[in-house]
């Protein structure tokens, strides 16, 4: 019979009794590969990804496996298509590892052909598996994760979409009003949107004048009246002739205008949704300075359980802001390439761009980031180095904020004349000393670099 896998065993598995076991995940049908420590393949089965199939697969597989032997999985679509399958071998006690495409396409490579198979993607699979067991996440499904990630992607859909309706409108509204971006401050606003859609072209402006115009402007926004109703009535010419395009564009324009607007409900709407799954969050991000609601949301819909990560140098590589190291011979050197999860990468970026933003009244966004960050531009680095910097710093107070479900809070001030260095000499942090562990998120951004 198959043995079962014990939590604290994870991370530590007698490869020589072990079957790893890869599924390539499709629409309709999925493919599991097994392979032993000496990387033969036993099996390759092919079967429905009806749920109600999954039980005939784990016997199949159970009757083939030598007795003693113990199973594990790993998938690379946990949340999409894999979804069903991966919650059901974790609700069965089986463990199950989250495989990163990347490394399956580098393995499918060391191939010595070009050919390509759902059991060769598999098989794959179960090599990275093999070779990168104790380095790749556990999967640990959560309901909550799940909606955030439904709700992240929805909206970065959404917002895409609205940004190529802009994009056309901005287009479509040079035809009918060269320089019409100088009419309004926010040629999106609600006055603007307002004023487009009642007068898609000049023609429509023929029976206004400055007083009617400027009415029509307060009824939008209090702050307009007549001086932007003259101010638009000499720069548009109301007698010029129309053609086919124009009477086109006159009812083009208000559609897209009305398809801006759903847009715009439906990106808030999402967003008060986030808002409700953070709520029942253990984890408190959003007390962090540049964290708000979206990318809250974000990190943890792409993180998911921080308990499947060993420190935060694996969340880093799974960020893909961890540099890649890249030596040969006596030359020794790290590059930072594109890899990772890029929505995350993307969401610590903007976190520390917020984190060091400056505002009109003097201040910044954290002022010890900001600290952080001049001080690695004193140092010689590039200001994009710097940043790159600040984000792996940062991954280091998530990661122990929500290890320890704590919250943000900006250190304390030091007292006149010790330094970081005067706090080093008595093996303590530069700022509060704790003896609880969260306060590595507090102050870990001001810690000097391993």
């Amino acid at each position: 019979m198959m043995k079962s896998i014990k939590k604290e065993m994870m991370n530590v598995l007698d490869a020589r009794s072990t079957w790893f076991v890869g599924v390539d995940t499709h629409k309709h049908q999925h493919t599991a590969v097994a392979i032993d420590a000496f990387h033969q393949p036993h099996l390759c089965i092919t079967f429905s990804t009806q749920p109600e199939q999954f039980p005939a697969l784990l016997k199949r597989i159970e009757d083939e496996v030598p007795q003693g032997f113990t199973l594990v999985f790993g998938l690379e679509d946990t949340q999409g298509l894999g979804r069903s399958l991966a919650q059901w071998l974790v609700d069965q006690g089986l463990s199950v590892r989250e495989v990163n495409p990347v490394y399956t396409s580098r393995e499918r490579a060391r191939g010595p052909g070009p050919d390509k198979s759902d059991s060769l993607d598999a098989q794959a699979i179960a090599e990275v598996l093999y070779r990168k067991w104790s380095q790749l996440p556990e999967l640990r499904p959560n309901d909550r994760v799940q909606a955030l990630k439904h709700l992240v992607a929805t909206r970065e859909q959404l917002v895409r979409q609205r940004t190529m309706v802009k994009n056309q409108l901005h287009s479509q509204l040079h035809q009918q009003y060269p320089g019409y971006e100088k009419f309004f401050s926010d040629s999106f606003g609600v006055a603007a949107r307002a004023f487009f859609s009642r007068f898609p072209s000049p023609g429509h402006l023929r029976n206004y004048g400055v007083k009617r115009l400027g009415a029509f402007l307060k009824r939008q926004a209090g702050n307009l009246g007549e001086k932007k109703a003259r101010r638009i009535l000499q720069q548009v010419n109301k007698l010029s002739p129309k053609d086919e395009a124009s009477r086109a564009l006159d009812g083009l324009i208000p559609t897209l205008i009305d398809l801006l607007g759903q847009l715009d409900s439906h990106v808030k709407e999402i967003r008060r949704r986030m808002k409700r799954h953070l709520r029942k969050s253990p984890y408190q991000l959003h007390t962090m300075p540049g964290l708000g609601t979206v990318l809250a949301a974000t990190m943890e819909a792409e993180i998911g359980d921080i308990g499947r990560f060993r420190g935060a140098d694996q969340l880093a590589r799974y960020a893909g802001i961890a540099p890649a190291e890249d030596s040969s011979g006596h030359r020794s050197r790290r590059r930072h390439r594109p890899h990772g999860r890029r929505q995350l990468n993307k969401a610590f970026y903007l976190l520390a761009l917020g984190q060091i933003k400056g505002y009109s009244n003097g201040r910044w966004g954290n002022p010890e980031a900001r600290r952080y960050y001049e001080r690695k531009l004193a140092e010689g680095k590039t200001p994009k180095h710097a940043l790159r910097c600040l984000m792996r710093r940062l991954v280091d107070i998530i990661y122990a904020m929500m290890r320890d479900r704590s919250v943000y809070r900006m250190p304390v001030d030091m007292p006149s004349g010790e330094g970081e260095e005067g706090a080093a000499e008595r093996n303590e942090s530069p700022d509060v000393a704790s003896p609880h562990a969260s306060v590595v998120a507090h102050n870990a951004i001001n810690l000097a670099e391993p």
